[in-house]
């Protein structure tokens, strides 16, 4: 396996802005992440400076309210979304206007009295002439990646393509994307069994790369192996930029929360290291882009990108961050809607070049009630023009 360096220095100062300038190699569509190599350095820390590059989040418009839990939403051609309930494990079409139809009921599904159940939607690069729509769910057994049909808004003819990922309480991952690639991406949690990560044996605490059928690509980074990255703890957004790059939003233990830029292969660290805090002067673990800690006032959850623009959601943070992208680091982010609507946990870049964003108060560290779970729709403005990449 190819090795990435990196060099870790213990988190010092206030706010640390300094970010090592890597070159990277401008990867293909066809293999956007394929054995790049990133240089030593720490990443930029949250600061409140604003880049005027890229798109700013403008009127919010409400689209639904009192859904429970939304969790997973992906879009189909016609501009409806598809949204996963947590804790009811329905699946509801979604159009702008806010008209929602129950599609079904995923089967099989598991709670875990904490962050497992209906998680993680991909709709098909083919949709129109395949229909097929990717689902990563919690069962009583494990965590699981399954496919539906989906014709005339119901769902039939399951098809588990890869189970047996440790399922737990907490840190179960659940996060579905595909790629420009055309491989389905899948994030999972490290079950909180921080060894998971690090055990390239184990389906947990990685970033996972299948063929849209659910057999291992023949180029991931071992031969007969999921994982396209590892030494994860939990991570929750996944999103690429212009240049087919994919990036990750990654829930920290008690120090620091991570912003990453993923490679073939790349060994993040956990859990002997988070962020830049703890053993990090391994030099094959890569840096986080950014930090922000603790993670007790940040809690990362959705990421989107829209003209090279990173838009992250916050859990406990109750806001989303602005980060432009600047070569490989994001040098500034800004937070936006802090405390205004609550626990944020799904954002989408929509066809239109909007955001989705969908709020989950009622989850296990919610208050609903006035603030509900709501799907919400995020204008743009400012040098817009270029369409998302989720």
């Amino acid at each position: 396996m190819t090795h990435f360096k990196r060099w870790r220095a213990a988190y010092t100062g206030a706010t640390a802005l300094a970010v090592a300038m890597a070159l990277i190699a401008p990867p293909s569509v066809a293999e956007p992440l394929a054995d790049t190599t990133l240089s030593h350095g720490k990443p930029a820390t949250a600061s409140s400076t604003e880049s005027s590059a890229g798109t700013i989040p403008g009127e919010v418009t409400q689209i639904t309210t009192d859904s429970d839990i939304p969790w997973g939403l992906a879009f189909l051609p016609d501009g409806s979304a598809l949204v996963s309930e947590r804790d009811t494990f329905r699946l509801v079409r979604v159009t702008p206007a806010g008209e929602q139809t129950v599609v079904g009921t995923v089967p099989g599904v598991d709670t875990t009295g904490g962050e497992g159940g209906l998680l993680g939607l991909a709709v098909s690069k083919d949709f129109a002439t395949d229909h097929w729509l990717y689902v990563f769910h919690t069962s009583p057994s494990d965590n699981r990646i399954v496919r539906f049909q989906y014709v005339d808004d119901r769902i039939s003819g399951e098809q588990v393509l890869l189970s047996g990922i440790a399922r737990n309480r907490y840190h179960n991952g659940g996060r579905l994307a595909f790629g420009p690639d055309g491989k389905l991406y899948a994030t999972t949690g490290d079950a909180q069994n921080g060894d998971n990560a690090q055990n390239v044996n184990s389906l947990n605490g990685k970033i996972l790369r299948l063929n849209p059928d659910g057999s291992v690509p023949g180029d991931n980074p071992q031969p007969g192996k999921y994982f396209w990255s590892y030494g994860h703890r939990n991570v929750q957004g996944l999103a690429w930029d212009s240049q087919g790059r994919l990036w990750e939003s990654e829930l920290g233990d008690s120090k620091q929360d991570e912003v990453n830029l993923i490679v073939k292969g790349g060994n993040y660290g956990w859990p002997t290291c988070e962020g830049t805090s703890g053993s990090c002067d391994n030099p094959d673990f890569i840096a986080p882009k950014r930090t922000f800690s603790p993670t007790g006032k940040h809690s990362p959850s959705g990421l989107a990108i829209v003209g090279d623009v990173l838009f992250m959601s916050e859990l406990t943070g109750l806001e989303v961050q602005r980060m432009p992208i600047s070569g490989d680091s994001l040098p500034t982010q800004k937070a936006y809607f802090t405390g205004t609507y609550g626990r944020l946990r799904t954002i989408v870049a929509a066809p239109d070049g909007s955001l989705w964003l969908t709020t989950t108060n009622g989850d296990k560290s919610g208050s609903p009630g006035k603030l509900d779970n709501k799907i919400l729709r995020i204008a743009l403005t400012g040098d817009s023009g270029a369409r998302g990449h989720s």
